[in-house]
């Protein structure tokens, strides 16, 4: 399955944030790294991926900072120790940096489709469109609709953009693309995807949850559902049905079986704890995702999947085995 189509959004941010970034000469490399600002600390994952499609875990360090203006200093000190300064970076943006709105298909022609979403998109964010860089891939037609697939649409405010660009300029990095979670948990997802089965994963951010439903390796459905202060059991309950409303409608809308296949993961809560109180309510098996598969090793292994899981799903986004620097 070709994942190419799916749009490069980094492409058009880029393209308007960063022709002042010092020009670096192309390499061809099986190394990749990824970067995730949060608003009191950094995760940095760097990852060798081989011609013979092992995976070598160079680096993963987490990063304290108390003022964005520290930064360059802090990284830059890291980008020399390990070498790094032309090495593809993906950046990650947080959840907090951006929106991702789900859409159906626009009945205009190609070239107006960008106006389209910026009208569109004006009423679904809480600034000014003009402040707003907004890209967009497209996602699988649903089977009632064949000749129109969505549009997943992402806005992020320019000047929170240009304000960690600066910080990655200044650091010595070469940044290659922008990412966001939901295509991260997707290439996670896509690990296991080698066959016809659909994929849910359900990943806990703290006040929120992702669902992802993919299938083949595409992304087809996506949803941030808001979890309610209440007793656990409770809680797991009533969002085991709303996922449940979710399997339906895509079952309903794209003509897959509803997934079986299901993962969950978390930022903070006991995954094994979810994947038990999941697999009562969905009625299907449910595992915590694991890396065991990519890492034989346990620590390497636990230590991805409680700090950098989301960074290292990002860093699996290329799937040629060579990537090239930004020029």
């Amino acid at each position: 399955m070709d994942v190419t189509k799916y749009k490069d959004f980094a492409q058009q941010i880029m393209a308007k944030l960063m022709p002042y970034l010092e020009e670096k000469r192309p390499e061809l490399t099986t190394h990749r790294s990824c970067i995730q600002f949060s608003p009191r600390n950094i995760a940095f994952i760097h990852l060798n991926k081989r011609e013979d499609d092992a995976i070598e875990l160079l680096a993963a360090e987490t990063f304290q900072y108390d003022d964005i203006g520290n930064l360059p200093l802090i990284l830059s000190s890291f980008v020399d120790a390990h070498h790094l300064a032309k090495v593809p970076l993906y950046w990650l943006l947080s959840f907090d940096d951006y929106q991702l709105s789900l859409l159906d298909a626009m009945p205009v022609p190609q070239n107006e489709l960008r106006d389209a979403l910026t009208w569109r998109l004006k009423s679904l964010i809480s600034y000014p469109i003009e402040e707003a860089v907004i890209d967009y891939f497209m996602v699988p037609a649903k089977k009632t609709a064949p000749e129109h697939p969505m549009i997943a649409a992402i806005t992020a405010k320019k000047d929170l953009l240009n304000k960690y660009i600066e910080v990655i300029k200044k650091s010595g990095l070469s940044i290659t693309t922008i990412d966001i979670p939901e295509l991260a948990l997707r290439n996670l997802s896509a690990v296991y995807e080698n066959d016809e089965k659909s994929t849910a994963f359900i990943y806990f951010a703290g006040k929120f949850v992702i669902l992802n439903i993919t299938c083949q390796k595409m992304l087809y459905f996506t949803r941030r559902i808001d979890l309610v202060a209440e007793k656990n059991e409770n809680k797991y309950e009533k969002l085991s049905l709303e996922i449940l409303r979710y399997f339906d409608y895509f079952q309903t809308q794209w003509r897959h079986t509803i997934p079986s296949r299901i993962f969950v993961a978390s930022i903070s809560d006991d995954a094994n704890q979810i994947a038990k109180s999941f697999s009562e309510y969905l009625l299907a098996p449910v595992e915590t995702f694991s890396l065991k598969s990519l890492f034989p090793d346990e620590k390497i292994s636990h230590l991805i999947e409680q700090k950098f899981l989301l960074t290292f799903g990002s860093a699996l986004k290329q799937e040629k085995q060579y990537v090239q620097t930004r020029s």
